[in-house]
């Protein structure tokens, strides 16, 4: 990796590499409706500085029949597991079972809460343009529900949820409903 289009190549596919991790995990709690054009975008650049560092070190290793020239591809492949990683474990963090949802649809906005079997939830606030998730632990006790409210959007007024009839109301400690105007509409 002496030659400058060797070290100019390195430095291409270690930003695109990290602008594309960095985006991807942004955005599995962000989404929005360009995300995918976006991160495409950056996949490509990868794809194309990776072939052509392949295309160079190849040549390099026709001539010199030595592995060792193979430095750029390896570090590609290696970026390419550290990826496929990464996507896994965004698929698998929400794959338990879904126990309870409830919704409620504004006219371009909507919230949604998902209680899972492994004592998780995801909150979704949703808009036009796209959503923002929030995941943390919760306890069900009878009706009375508690969540981790460290990072609800902010848009949840309290930590503790009450199921009423088939709505989620937000309620205080004292068991009152914080604001009966907010809430959640249970799906059956």
């Amino acid at each position: 990796m002496k030659s400058w289009k060797s070290i100019l190549l390195f430095i291409l596919i270690i930003l695109v590499a990290v602008k594309y991790i960095d985006l991807t995990i942004e955005y599995q709690d962000n989404d929005f409706i360009f995300a995918g054009f976006i991160i495409g975008f950056y996949l490509l650049l990868f794809l194309i500085f990776g072939t052509i560092a392949l295309n160079i070190e190849f040549k390099k290793y026709r001539l010199l029949k030595d592995l060792k020239v193979f430095k750029l591809t390896t570090m590609s492949i290696l970026i390419v597991f550290v990826a496929l990683g990464m996507h896994t474990y965004f698929a698998v963090r929400d794959s338990s079972n879904i126990i309870l949802e409830a919704e409620q649809n504004f006219d371009l906005n909507h919230i949604k809460i998902e209680l899972r079997e492994d004592k998780t939830y995801k909150f979704t606030n949703g808009s036009a343009l796209g959503n923002s998730y929030c995941r943390g632990n919760y306890i069900k006790n009878d009706s009375i529900i508690t969540i981790d409210t460290a990072s609800s959007d902010k848009l949840l007024q309290s930590n503790q949820l009450a199921i009423r009839g088939n709505l989620i109301y937000m309620i205080d400690s004292n068991h009152r409903i914080v604001d009966s105007t907010f809430y959640f509409i249970l799906n059956n």
